[in-house]
């Protein structure tokens, strides 16, 4: 039943006249995906490792000597040698001088011993804007007296400006916010001491951290960040497709939604004539679905440009029956005008210069039934008595559930042997034998025609673009509504 409905929705997408060349595709980069990225590629950039290591009474390359902006600190003290006077760090242990707190952080003291992160979060503000968050974790320890660690962000506003048909990365900011420290204690010796401590601490990292983390991180994170966004931005073809004669991919409006980055892009294929006939332009493409879940991108197909394309990428190879085939031979039987039957007035020359073909020069359709994809083939048989002087054709248009692959960056369709046919005109004197027909073209075809159409096929997939971080081979192609998604699943 489910054949039958889905054939009568086939058969209304068949191909017309003259084709086009250029189609609407719609292509997402998921908002979890790109915070996964964004995260990897500073990571194995270790774009805090210039914080790390630092005594903060240096300037450690370009660092920021934190000291260097605390009130009690004299001009030049913060760069001599960090050597202490341990009679300093006794004193204070043992609680004898708490002034003696000020002289400590003057000699060099406190270190900013290691980082972690930063861990990545990306918030949509409008659909050019959004801001990517970095929230690093610092650890610092004053001598002996107190180890701890401070949580802090870093954030970075960026734009998408389109022109023309062009988008361009603008990073609008990079910068750290003041107040809201974060501060744990790991390691202390007097709590008195400590609490002391803090406050003086809190105060000066407040107001010097933004600035340290602005130098010392923002550069290098805001070079890679636009690197990534224009790979992203950019797609191409894999080296191994076809030159860019052949197929091409425009990226030509960008948009953020709330789950995604949303690119329309624009395929240019070969299209030779006879193909599918341009759609009309009241037949805009309907709303998007969401992302699936669990996916970290997917190309969307509207149901008529997909069906377009294969127009364009069809070539059609008349297909040749082996006479000797049992379904072949009860076929010309019944095809057969009176003077081509077998028997005995038949001549063996007669018999020998009959011919059998499958033409199917229309490209196959695909079409939706609910959240299931078909595909329709049209074709023909053709019985071609001695010498071409006679011929008897038999349409028909085969259906069946459709499969798709994507390897080797190609998307590929295929039939399943599982297909049921549907006859068109056939000879009138076949009355009474249609079921009986039907049943040997039905044959014919899955066992011959199937195995060699499914190899055409595969010849002719849709070459698919390459984005940095995103493959799509193993992609799974999931059906929706009036769309084809081919989804990427997370890794």
């Amino acid at each position: 039943m489910l054949l039958f409905w889905g054939s009568l929705l086939c058969w209304g997408l068949l191909p017309q006249a003259q084709g086009q060349a250029r189609h609407l595709l719609f292509l997402r980069v998921s908002k979890d995906q790109l915070e996964t990225d964004i995260s990897d590629l500073f990571s194995e950039q270790r774009i805090l490792d210039h914080v790390t290591r630092i005594p903060v009474t240096e300037a450690a390359g370009e660092g920021v000597p934190i000291l260097d902006h605390l009130p009690f600190v004299r001009e030049g003290l913060s760069r001599k040698s960090s050597r202490l006077d341990l009679s300093l760090v006794g004193d204070l242990l043992s609680g004898k001088s708490l002034p003696l707190l000020e002289e400590l952080f003057q000699a060099g003291g406190l270190i900013i011993e290691d980082a972690k992160g930063p861990e990545v979060t990306l918030q949509i503000l409008s659909d050019s804007l959004f801001q990517v968050t970095l929230q690093t974790k610092l650890y610092l320890s004053l001598q002996r007296i107190l180890r701890f660690s401070i949580i802090k962000n870093i954030r970075i506003g960026v734009r998408l400006e389109q022109t023309g048909n062009k988008t361009r990365v603008a990073l609008n900011d990079c910068h750290t916010p003041p107040g809201n420290l974060s501060i744990e204690v790991l390691e202390q010796m007097n709590p008195f001491l400590v609490n002391e401590a803090l406050k003086v601490i809190t105060g000066v990292l407040d107001k010097t951290l933004p600035f340290f983390l602005q130098k010392m991180v923002c550069p290098l994170a805001t070079t890679l960040l636009n690197s990534l966004l224009e790979d992203v931005l950019r797609i191409t073809l894999a080296p191994t497709i076809s030159g860019p004669e052949d197929f091409q991919y425009h990226v030509t409006t960008t948009e953020l939604t709330e789950e995604a980055i949303l690119m329309q892009v624009q395929l240019v294929t070969r299209c030779g004539p006879g193909q599918r006939a341009p759609r009309p332009d009241h037949l805009a493409p309907q709303p998007l679905p969401k992302l699936a879940q669990g996916s970290m991108a997917d190309l969307a197909f509207w149901l008529e440009a997909y069906n377009d394309i294969l127009s364009c990428l069809y070539t059609s190879k008349e297909l040749l029956v082996d006479l000797q085939d049992s379904t072949a031979a009860a076929l010309i039987q019944l095809l057969s005008p009176r003077e081509l039957e077998p028997g005995p007035e038949t001549s063996a020359q007669s018999r020998g210069s009959v011919g059998l073909t499958v033409s199917t020069p229309d490209p196959p359709t695909v079409c939706l039934d609910g959240h299931t994809a078909m595909a329709l083939q049209p074709g023909s048989l053709v019985l071609r008595g001695p010498s071409n002087t006679s011929s008897v054709s038999v349409s028909w248009k085969l259906l069946s559930k459709a499969m798709f692959s994507s390897k080797n960056q190609e998307l590929e369709l295929q039939f399943t042997p599982n297909s049921t046919v549907a006859l068109g005109p056939h000879p009138a004197g076949l009355a009474g034998q249609e079921e009986r027909l039907e049943a040997l073209v039905l044959e014919l075809l899955k066992r011959t025609f199937l195995p060699h159409h499914n190899e055409l096929l595969r010849e002719q997939g849709l070459p698919l673009p390459s984005i940095k971080g995103i493959s799509f081979d193993q992609a799974r192609m999931e059906p929706s509504e009036d769309y084809m998604l081919l989804t990427v699943p997370e890794e």
